[in-house]
């Protein structure tokens, strides 16, 4: 627990808008996971209160997420050797978000490329190695 916690700390307090590197499959998935079923929490206790407070809250959590999902996504398509762009194929209409998803569940690239090293993160590692 305190593993996740260090990678989603680090990528909201280290990576906010950093686009540059590679984030390999265990730190994407944590962090997407995690803030999903954060924000779904928030959400839904903050829409049982009132709706005025759901679709505000709901609405800073989406932009304030929006720079470190993009930038994320464009560090695990640069773990996979193909450029930034190809976070844009989820626009695509009916198979986009399956190219994606084939995509961003695909295997890193074992060895460095124009993008970086290869990134160790994994949820093994010690919580003081991560950035504070």
């Amino acid at each position: 627990m305190n593993q996740i916690i260090a990678i989603v700390k680090d990528v909201l307090l280290n990576k906010y808008a950093k686009i540059t590197g590679r984030a390999n499959r265990t730190e994407f998935w944590t962090y997407v996971l995690t803030v999903a079923i954060v924000v779904g929490i928030v959400n839904g206790i903050c829409y049982a209160i009132s709706s005025y407070l759901g679709y505000t809250i709901s609405t800073i959590l989406c932009l304030a997420l929006i720079v470190p999902n993009i930038c994320i996504s464009v560090r695990r398509m640069h773990d996979l050797g193909k450029g930034g762009g190809y976070i844009f194929v989820a626009c695509i209409p009916l198979v986009g978000w399956i190219w994606y998803l084939v995509l961003v569940l695909s295997p890193s690239e074992m060895q460095t490329n124009r993008f970086g090293d290869v990134p160790t993160t994994d949820l093994n590692i010690p919580i003081d190695s991560v950035k504070n």
